[in-house]
């Protein structure tokens, strides 16, 4: 009768073993998901340093700061205005998170970034971009308390080790010769407000949705960013709008906010702010790969060894390894 009964609970043991089977597939799809949108996102964004350096001199950081968001705003706002009725109580409830957010992830940090670019050297802001990531991890610590693994530290040694071996395209004599300026400090800024609306973008309450969330944010940031604009149209030359400079600001608005940062909020959803930030990493190479393409430099093995150490440090920081004989992967 043991044997028999046995035989029988076989259909609910096979159903089990499908629906954790289902389980883990449908997780796994969704963290893949979430990876490729970092990822996306990342790849957009490095193409904004060559548009920033093509056409810094011909519009002011502010300005482009500012109609890079509006483009931004009119590519969302058809998303948006169908679920602003829905999500109005929402918005109405979190004034305060709402500006914080429009504050530090549009009218500041690419307007920081787009002034440093002014004084401070391409080899510097190479060095500034993973502080990004840094920000994120360390502030993760303090505020969430997530552990910063061995296995995170590993993977952040070998990220940090094949940034410096791109930028310095593999002459550590030149990492030696760095000289900061004011501008270096604006970069810093505008890395630390990228790394501060990243973390605080997964307290985004259920009751706004995602595109409501976006389209709030770009709409209060934009309103921030009108003193500045204001006194900057009043003190500096008028920007030249010549075919470069609005092709720049339409890639900006249209790819570098719009499209990155809709999928950039739906990444950190899914998979957090911490392993979001070590796909931004990932960064500097393409944007050396940006550089090839459009200002013709040349691949040395720096970047070919820069970009392989990049690679394992974000594999090893991100991947969930599990012994065989473990019922359940922890990180």
């Amino acid at each position: 009768m043991g044997n028999l009964a046995d035989f029988r609970n076989v259909p609910a043991r096979a159903a089990g073993l499908i629906e954790r089977f289902t389980s883990s597939a449908m997780l796994l799809q969704t963290k893949t998901l979430g990876f490729l949108a970092a990822l996306g996102a990342t790849v957009i964004w490095s193409g904004n340093f060559v548009v920033a350096r093509g056409i810094a001199q011909d519009i002011p950081p502010v300005q482009l700061n500012f109609w890079r968001w509006a483009v931004a705003l009119l590519c969302m706002l058809p998303l948006a205005l169908p679920k602003l009725r829905a999500d109005w109580p929402g918005l109405r409830r979190h004034p305060v998170y709402l500006s914080f957010m429009a504050l530090t992830g549009v009218s500041a940090m690419n307007t920081l970034i787009y002034k440093a670019g002014q004084t401070t050297e391409s080899l510097n802001m190479a060095l500034l971009v993973p502080t990004a990531p840094i920000i994120i991890i360390v502030l993760s610590r303090i505020i969430y308390g997530e552990p910063i693994t061995p296995r995170r530290l590993t993977g952040l040694a070998l990220v940090l080790c094949g940034v410096l071996v791109l930028i310095s395209r593999g002459d550590w004599q030149a990492l030696a010769h760095i000289r900061f300026t004011p501008g270096d400090f604006w970069a810093l800024g505008g890395a630390a407000c990228f790394g501060v609306y990243s973390l605080f973008i997964r307290r985004r309450t259920s009751d706004i949705s995602a595109e409501g969330f976006t389209a709030a944010t770009f709409a209060l940031g934009l309103l921030y960013s009108l003193p500045a604009l204001i006194w900057e149209m009043r003190v500096l030359p008028a920007p030249v709008w010549n075919g470069p400079v609005i092709t720049g600001v339409l890639y900006s608005g249209v790819g570098c906010s719009f499209i990155s940062f809709f999928l950039w909020t739906k990444s950190i959803a899914v998979i957090g702010p911490v392993r979001a930030g070590f796909v931004y990493y990932t960064l500097p190479l393409f944007a050396a790969v940006a550089s090839v393409l459009v200002l013709g430099e040349h691949i040395t093995p720096a970047h070919v060894g820069g970009g392989l150490l990049i690679v394992a440090g974000i594999l090893a920081a991100t991947l969930q390894l599990s012994a065989p004989h473990q019922k359940h992967a922890r990180q």
